[in-house]
């Protein structure tokens, strides 16, 4: 293998630049490892994982708001608004104010979402596709 890892690089960089122009042109990423995430904070490093995430109700239930690209934002861009701000909520850091940009942040994604609800999700990431993964779940605030 050790042999092969300059050519491997060079596809590798070769492949990120082709995704690079892309995603510049508006259209999606095709490498996988064009992705900064990959790198710097992959998943099943740790064994636990945070994350905060919107839902909606919707008639008697609640429905995870899922991070779809617009013109605005990616889905990269979703997460870190919500996991920035959410962070700030639950440590009550400026909580008033991080409600306040929170809702501006959301009308501005999706303006058609009313009475959202921010929640902490806590889960290890070992567990993805075990029929035992659960995923802790904790009320932070209602937007």
């Amino acid at each position: 293998m050790q042999k092969y890892t300059q050519y491997l690089f060079f596809i590798s960089l070769f492949l990120s630049f082709v995704s690079l122009y892309v995603i510049d042109k508006g259209g999606k990423e095709i490498y996988p490892f064009f992705s900064w995430k990959l790198f710097t904070s992959p998943s099943g490093s740790d064994k636990f994982e945070e994350q905060y995430r919107l839902y909606r109700i919707a008639g008697n239930d609640t429905v995870r708001v899922l991070y779809q690209a617009t013109d605005i934002y990616d889905e990269n861009n979703l997460a870190l608004v919500t996991g920035f701000y959410g962070k700030k909520i639950d440590k009550n850091e400026d909580r008033e104010n991080s409600v306040r940009k929170m809702k501006i942040f959301m009308k501005s994604y999706r303006p058609e979402y009313k009475n959202l609800i921010l929640y902490k999700e806590s889960f290890n990431p070992r567990d993805l596709g075990k029929a035992s993964f659960k995923i802790k779940k904790t009320l932070i605030t209602k937007l």
